[in-house]
């Protein structure tokens, strides 16, 4: 008979008048890597919090180990044996790994610290995983892969009954990531259970033993392994097909911008060319060029060797003509792209700036965009106070900037990293709409995600090299 390690029991939770979990329920058995899809985010982040600590809930009840920790009769707001591993590492960056995993342990009672006693308490941890990783090395000085394991490790060494995996995808590369699921399988067949958060459920079904559909706040249906399929998970969602979605036909294949033999320091003698129109995903394998490449872009580098042509001139040399002709649409853009204390008209026009000084100021500017964009954004136009707008709504202000903007080339980085399955498709939508406009696309990502469906080429890049190149028509060749 299976061990239960976690049940939530119709779990309601209503904070200021909004209900974020509604009569949620599931289990996790000892040794299982249950999935969580979430179709929308709404009561993500309040259920990751629930499960870390007995905060106060309106119905239900939640054991663990059949103990029960919390109900609506009473939360002690007591802290549960629970690891989170996000994209924010918890791991203090100035100390070593050994210091992070077993000094800070709230276990350890030792008032003087033996320091070889831990390297060979570490060596005879990773030893068994088959982990290679020096104990004294200082976490600042690790990569997402590396400070992700010890994570890890912190938590098999305090003994945790529960570890979330939240949304890793978004952060580390398919080639770590591969690493990573090997590992917390070995892990779960050693007893340790995990809940994997995640919004893409190609990559659910690649790990878990079970998946749990979310949708705002309430468990929808449970997939066992032998259920997994496309069609199961569909009736949950919009329609995803992506049939709908237009794709624009690249014939002219004129050349926008090319790199010719381009090395920097993550770089090694890249060359590839993008043509007009096109939309062009890049997957980094590794993680390791995007950082230098946007540097460059921006001139905040220069090539070591090589030459960037854009529009048949030297990029570099001729950086301050050209560059307004491309714009970026960062990670995480609601966090990085948005002035708060502006209103909607502002925000959408903020870009005109670098076209002409003060342009977007004018009023009669301004009445003319409002006639343009309002049958196409709707009442949200007139908004003084973007803060109180959905993310779908803000996500349109960040596109349709662009859209008025109408470079000749927009970069992507990661756009649907963190965004729910919903949301997921529309920005699919609002891609192609930039497509519409002529635009050329570059989508820059560590995880595929949904990005082929709005892609002409893929290009894929390992340790600074590119090494695969696929057509539309090809895709299916890419695994």
């Amino acid at each position: 008979m299976k061990n239960e390690v976690l049940r939530i029991e119709k779990v309601t939770q209503i904070i200021e008048g909004i209900t974020y979990l509604d009569s949620f329920s599931f289990h996790i058995f000892e040794g299982e890597i249950m999935g969580l899809l979430c179709i929308n985010a709404h009561g993500k982040e309040e259920l990751i919090q629930l499960l870390f600590q007995n905060i106060p809930i309106h119905y239900g009840r939640i054991y663990f180990k059949e103990n029960l920790v919390n109900s609506y009769e009473h939360s002690s707001m007591s802290m549960n044996p629970v690891a989170v591993i996000e994209n924010k590492s918890r791991l203090i960056e100035n100390l070593t790994i050994s210091d992070n995993i077993f000094v800070l342990n709230k276990d350890f009672k030792k008032s003087i610290i033996n320091t070889k006693e831990l390297n060979k308490n570490f060596e005879i941890l990773i030893e068994e995983l088959g982990i290679e990783i020096n104990s004294n090395e200082i976490i600042g000085n690790l990569n997402i892969y590396e400070k992700c394991v010890v994570e890890i490790l912190k938590a098999i060494t305090a003994d945790v009954n529960l570890i979330i995996l939240r949304d890793i995808c978004n952060f580390i590369s398919i080639n770590d990531l591969q690493k990573i699921h090997s590992l917390i399988r070995y892990l779960s067949k050693k007893g340790i259970s995990f809940l994997y958060i995640c919004n893409d459920y190609e990559e659910a079904f690649k790990i878990c033993d079970r998946i749990s559909i979310m949708k705002n706040g309430k468990v929808l249906k449970i997939l066992n392994k032998n259920e997994y399929s496309e069609e199961k998970i569909i009736p949950y969602t919009v329609d995803y097909s992506g049939k709908e979605f237009f794709i624009t036909e690249n014939k002219l294949e004129k050349e926008i911008l090319r790199f010719e033999n381009i090395t920097t320091e993550f770089i090694n003698n890249m060359s590839f060319n993008i043509n007009l129109q096109e939309c062009v995903v890049f997957l980094d394998k590794s993680n390791t060029i995007f950082c230098d490449l946007i540097k460059l872009m921006n001139r905040e580098i220069r090539p070591k060797s090589g030459k960037i042509i854009f529009n048949n001139m030297d990029y570099i040399k001729n950086y301050y003509k050209l560059n307004k002709d491309i714009l970026f649409i960062q990670e995480n853009p609601m966090q990085s792209m948005l002035f708060k204390s502006m209103n909607y008209i502002d925000n959408l026009c903020f870009l005109l700036n670098n076209k002409k000084s003060f342009l977007w100021l004018k009023k009669n500017i301004i009445k003319s965009v409002i006639k343009e964009y309002e049958s196409i954004i709707g009442e949200d136009i007139y908004s003084t106070n973007i803060s109180n707008l959905s993310p779908q709504s803000l996500y349109n202000l960040i596109y349709y900037r662009i859209h008025l903007y109408n470079p000749k080339v927009l970069f992507c980085i990661q756009p649907f990293s963190g965004v729910d399955i919903n949301l997921k498709q529309h920005l699919i939508k609002l891609i192609n709409i930039i497509r519409e406009k002529k635009i050329t696309i570059i989508i820059l990502t560590v995880n595929l995600s949904d990005s082929l469906s709005v892609a002409d080429r893929l290009i894929v890049v390992e340790q600074g090299r590119l090494c695969k190149e696929y057509r539309r028509e090809e895709f299916y060749k890419f695994n």
